[in-house]
């Protein structure tokens, strides 16, 4: 079975969705609070032009927000999620060994297949993405964005040895033996996430204080594509997403193209991918999903 795409029960994806959509509540609530921007980003922003909420077998819900109202939401945080949720990063837990950062929902577990040998929490979440500048220098931004691709791949082979590859026959095997190499030379020099991770947030924010045409959410998978000029971003849209009002780029049409192409087109049945885990809990410790 592709790892990548194992399908849920309806009523069992159905109830993911709901928790999803409680966290993002939260979100939302703390954002208006401080006066935080942010967006829907990747199939979540699909989702709110496409479907007006979920993308209908998707699993998850991934927002970007410009580096300093995410610094700023991190500062608040701790006093405003109370017992039900917390923030997980590799600065808060060494052995977190991903990029993206997680609003969890407490006493919930969601294990992928990539990560069930960590050694931390993981939860039912949303994913935050923070939005960095880009330098308007081509050289230097491809430097930039080589850089930031590597780190992100490192952060998460600290973790595990054996990603999903989205190759197939020589390419993948090669691919599968590089990343098993880098893995135990990440373990042999006891380099940890943590340590990677501070190397990412420098290298993503290096030139922050130019105020460049561009930002890019960095840590996600399709980063080169994932740029916005402040024109595009600006004044933010307001748009439905289930029973929420949620934010979308001024001009959402132009950047989801640039991620996605013809994103109102439904892809083929094959390619609708999710991100159906080893283990789903809802609180109740019971795994509601097959091994």
């Amino acid at each position: 079975m592709d790892e990548s795409n194992r399908q849920y029960d309806s009523e069992i994806l159905k109830r993911l969705q709901h928790v999803q959509l409680e966290i993002l509540e939260k979100f939302i609530i703390i954002c208006e609070k401080y006066n935080l921007d942010y967006i829907m980003l990747g199939g979540s922003g699909i989702g709110v032009v496409r479907h007006q909420g979920f993308i209908p077998w998707d699993d998850d819900i991934d927002v970007a927000m410009p580096r300093a109202d995410y610094n700023r939401f991190l500062e608040v945080i701790d006093r405003e999620i109370g017992e039900e949720y917390k923030i997980l990063t590799p600065l808060v837990d060494k052995n977190y060994a991903c990029n993206v950062t997680h609003l969890q929902k407490k006493g919930t577990r969601f294990v992928p297949y990539t990560s069930k040998n960590l050694k931390c929490d993981l939860c039912i979440d949303i994913d935050i993405f923070p939005m960095d500048y880009l330098p308007d220098d081509e050289v230097k931004r491809k430097k930039q964005l080589k850089k930031t691709w590597l780190l992100n791949k490192m952060i998460f082979l600290c973790g595990t040895p054996d990603p999903i590859i989205p190759l197939t026959g020589v390419k993948k095997k090669a691919a599968s033996i590089i990343c098993k190499t880098m893995h135990y030379i990440l373990k042999i020099f006891r380099i940890s996430p943590r340590f990677l991770y501070k190397c990412l947030i420098k290298e993503c924010t290096k030139y922050n204080s130019e105020k460049t045409r561009y930002m890019n959410a960095f840590e996600v998978t399709m980063s080169d594509h994932a740029f916005i000029s402040e024109r595009e971003l600006y004044p933010l849209r307001e748009m439905q997403f289930e029973h929420l009002k949620v934010k979308m780029p001024n001009k959402y049409d132009v950047y989801l193209k640039r991620l996605f192409g013809d994103y109102m087109c439904l892809p083929p049945e094959d390619k609708r991918v999710n991100h159906c885990p080893c283990v789903l809990d809802f609180g109740d410790g019971i795994n509601v999903v097959e091994q």
